[in-house]
């Protein structure tokens, strides 16, 4: 849980990193990586290589595992961690005696650290460059295998939960609902739809409306499986009557409660990120 609040306040609080109030210890960007993926997600294959579920949560499992060694071992090479430690102790220890003075109204001791306050931020955007350099090279390999390798490998799901995990509702998805699910076929198959008015022959094109209609129906009834496969034939039918083909798109899930790929990706990274800057000793908690 600690590395996604770090990664999140990385995230989305960069700019404080330059306040001198803002603690690099609270803001480090060690897990950000890992987190990254959720501002990102593929478009997954309809037709992806690995469909069962079991063996495609263990292989990205590993894989996060295998970036996040790889991110370590970037940060060894390029940051010198024992001068990092040494400033994000120092910034955090004027950030903690400045908050205790202006606690006790003491003025004397706020006048005497505000001295000290450029000499601070000057750490502090340094601790943010050291953490950067490699952060910018290792999102080129992350990039490449979260976008080109890893949709045409899985799917959109590759894990399933016995609960909801959507602990922030909509805004951020982590299982599939039926609401998800309904969205996506009525969107697929209103494109398929339109689509088909470019079929010459009547039967073909209300064959295929058929099947999109059928798949609308299908998945209100909960029968997701069942609709999934309508959309595929549909998706046959259409590019076997058409010049241009039509990419094909699936809905994100099959059942309510799968894991989507990429908050899986983003939970093993997290899980396991702790583990691995201890074994690489590049953790940032300094006692």
């Amino acid at each position: 849980m600690v590395g996604l609040i770090d990664a999140i306040s990385a995230y989305l609080l960069l700019p404080l990193l330059l306040h001198p109030l803002s603690s690099p210890l609270s803001l480090s960007l060690s897990s950000l990586p890992s987190i990254l993926p959720l501002q990102f997600a593929p478009q997954a294959s309809a037709h992806p290589y690995i469909t069962n579920m079991l063996s495609a949560s263990i292989l990205v499992s590993i894989i996060a595992i295998a970036l996040q060694f790889f991110y370590a071992l970037l940060r060894l090479k390029m940051t010198d961690m024992q001068k990092l430690r040494r400033m994000m102790k120092e910034v955090n220890d004027w950030r903690r005696e400045y908050m205790d003075a202006i606690r006790k109204q003491d003025k004397d001791r706020i006048e005497k650290l505000r001295d000290k306050q450029e000499y601070i931020n000057r750490l502090n955007m340094e601790v943010m460059q050291m953490n950067f350099r490699p952060m910018m090279v290792f999102m080129i390999p992350m990039l490449i295998i979260w976008w080109a390798i890893l949709p045409q490998v899985f799917g959109h799901t590759v894990a399933i939960s016995p609960i909801s995990l959507n602990i922030v509702g909509d805004l951020l998805p982590i299982t599939c609902t039926k609401g998800m699910i309904v969205k996506d076929v009525n969107s697929i198959t209103e494109e398929i739809s339109k689509h088909a008015e470019a079929i010459q022959n009547p039967v073909i094109r209300d064959q295929v409306t058929s099947l999109a209609k059928e798949a609308r129906e299908l998945v209100d009834a909960g029968q997701y499986v069942t609709a999934r496969d309508r959309i595929l034939t549909a998706y046959s039918i259409l590019n076997a009557n058409l010049e241009n083909k039509v990419q094909e798109r699936v809905p994100s899930c099959i059942a309510e409660n799968e894991v989507l790929l990429w908050a899986w990706y983003a939970i093993a990274s997290i899980a396991f990120s702790g583990i691995v800057m201890k074994i690489t000793r590049t953790e940032m908690s300094i006692n």
